[in-house]
């Protein structure tokens, strides 16, 4: 029991558990935990599969290895990004679990909206086993006659650089509809790892020339207009001497968003919010790359 003033004036009294509930307690999550271990869904092994276009690999997590790059996708679920791995820094920066987390995208403002858990198919791949060129393409139905693209590639002639090219196309619109569809936003939305809160901030100086630098007790954040980030902002990890660093088109992107979370951080980059046609989708082309900050 824990007895104590309150700051209203009050007396508090807090009655703690015995020891007898709180090894009950324990074991029960021990049983919990163990369950669901064994219940959970396992990702399967990478499989080398020579296909062609319009091949869907639903149950195969695919993996991209080049350059300074290992990157794994399970396009099962969402097409999602579940491994960014940095081979020389030995650095991976996703977190993800295989249903949750990683690198996602939405098509729409919502949190999270279609796109999200849909399945993807594989429509084209180029796998050099060299290790010198590898890119994937990944299509995913959203509904209403849209679908959302994503090609995630490894150049030959940039090693350094992970690109992910994604759009938000209109094969199909209804009749009636003028050719455009519902309202919809291309949503970007990866999570990463911050494995040292203290050390770590978010770097950028944005259109109008003013600097940022935004640490996890800053919150949630927007940033648009002359605020936006100059076409880059980075993750900077003071201790490891190292930034994840993404570039992007400023006239493709209309909003940057921060949300820090318990050893994570949010990332995410946000179109203009409108509806799209055959002949004007909505695109965002970026690419991560890491640095020293020395």
């Amino acid at each position: 029991m824990i007895k104590a003033w309150g700051m209203d004036g009050g007396f508090v009294i807090i009655w703690m558990p015995s020891e007898l509930d709180v090894s009950e307690l324990v074991s029960t999550s021990e049983k919990q935990y163990k369950s669901r271990l064994e219940s959970s869904k396992h990702i399967p092994d990478v499989e080398d599969v020579s296909g062609s276009k319009g091949v869907e690999l639903s149950r195969i997590a695919i993996e991209l290895k080049c350059g300074d790059w290992i990157v794994k996708i399970v396009p099962w679920i969402g097409g999602r990004i579940i491994s960014m791995g940095h081979l020389p820094s030995g650095t991976q920066w996703l977190h993800s679990r295989i249903e949750i987390d990683g690198y996602e995208e939405y098509s729409g403002t919502e949190y999270p909206s279609a796109g999200c858990y849909e399945e993807y198919k594989i429509i084209e791949r180029d796998f050099e086993h060299g290790g010198e060129n590898e890119s994937l393409i990944l299509e995913g139905d959203i509904g209403g006659g849209l679908v959302l693209q994503r090609k995630i590639s490894i150049r030959k002639d940039d090693p350094k650089i992970l690109h992910i090219d994604s759009s938000i196309i209109a094969q199909k619109v209804g009749a009636g509809s003028g050719g455009f569809s519902r309202l919809v936003c291309l949503r970007v939305h990866p999570t990463f790892i911050v494995l040292h809160p203290m050390e770590t901030f978010v770097s950028f100086t944005s259109i109008d020339g003013s600097k940022h630098e935004i640490q996890p007790e800053s919150g949630d954040r927007f940033y648009e207009g002359n605020l936006l980030p100059n076409g880059e902002w980075m993750l900077v990890d003071k201790c490891l001497g190292i930034a994840l660093v993404n570039q992007f088109n400023v006239n493709e992107v209309c909003k940057c968003f921060i949300h820090w979370g318990t050893g994570t951080v949010n990332l995410e980059l946000w179109s203009e919010d409108r509806p799209v046609s055959r002949h004007s989708p909505l695109i965002i082309s970026h690419q991560y790359e890491v640095r020293g900050t020395s």
